[in-house]
């Protein structure tokens, strides 16, 4: 055998022929493929798949149905948060939860009422260079966080402080933040956050999307005026002020008639909004 450490594979990738040709004839799957799957569910080593680039190749390429058999063994023992923690897994597709889902029998059991926290994952890994441009509902992770309510799910919207929001304003990926907002995220919260960056921003679109609550469920005739999600208050007049914002200064100053302090009108003056 070549002594070469670079030339030697994992013993997992050295199996006999004979258990080759049995497995690829009743399986239809590949000896290492069908093998390796039946190794990892009985070891449920998250390490595993990262030993080789043959080894994460394979897993990567396992059935939804495998992907979820694995995260339901590592989780079976959770007493709480179970689909929570199950969402963590970057594995966890819509197809991956919906097998999750048959294992558990979560339409059975009433689980629907339990509230599901939103994973960070979702929006860590979106392109910070679309900033700036159109977001549509096909951009991730729309679709994934819609498809969990077409499952059934109760997202808690505002798990994590509210990264799920204050992400999608920073992004100003106005699709995601309609649909947060209508599932009850609050810009209020942490002292209005999410309104602060969307006037760093200076975009008063957005600044309008979090302070106003639409109307797309009331009927032409009714013409009560809505509340606001948030009130207006002097210090994000003064941020204003302070961004260079004036459509949004203007907006505050006029629409909400929201009163500058003597500190907010000299700064107004000095930056001749």
């Amino acid at each position: 055998m070549n002594s070469d450490p670079k030339c030697q594979l994992s013993r997992l990738e050295l199996l006999p022929v004979e258990v080759c040709i049995f497995l690829r004839l009743h399986t239809g799957l590949s000896y290492a493929s069908k093998l390796l799957y039946d190794i990892q569910l009985f070891a449920l080593s998250h390490h595993l798949p990262c030993t080789s680039r043959y080894l994460h190749r394979i897993f990567k390429s396992a059935p939804s149905s495998l992907q979820a058999e694995y995260i339901y063994l590592r989780l079976c023992d959770a007493t709480h948060d179970f689909f929570s923690r199950a969402l963590r897994y970057p594995i966890c597709s819509l197809e991956v939860l919906r097998f999750i889902k048959r294992f558990t029998n979560y339409d059975k059991t009433g689980s629907t009422q339990s509230l599901v926290k939103t994973p960070k994952r979702l929006f860590q890994g979106l392109d910070t260079r679309k900033y700036g441009a159109a977001w549509t509902e096909q951009d991730h992770p729309f679709p994934f966080i819609r498809g969990l309510y077409i499952e059934g799910f109760s997202l808690d919207i505002s798990s994590l402080n509210d990264y799920a929001l204050i992400k999608a304003v920073h992004l100003g990926f106005i699709p995601l933040v309609h649909l947060l907002l209508e599932e009850g995220a609050s810009p209020a919260h942490k002292d209005n956050l999410a309104v602060r960056v969307a006037i760093r921003r200076k975009d008063l679109r957005m600044v309008k999307l979090l302070v106003e609550r639409s109307r797309t469920n009331e009927t032409k005739s009714k013409k009560r005026k809505l509340e606001d999600r948030v009130a207006i208050t002097k210090d994000l007049l003064k941020l204003a002020v302070k961004c260079n914002a004036p459509d949004i200064v203007h907006y505050f100053t006029e629409e909400k008639a929201c009163v500058p302090d003597m500190q907010t009108l000299y700064l107004m003056h000095q930056v001749a909004i």
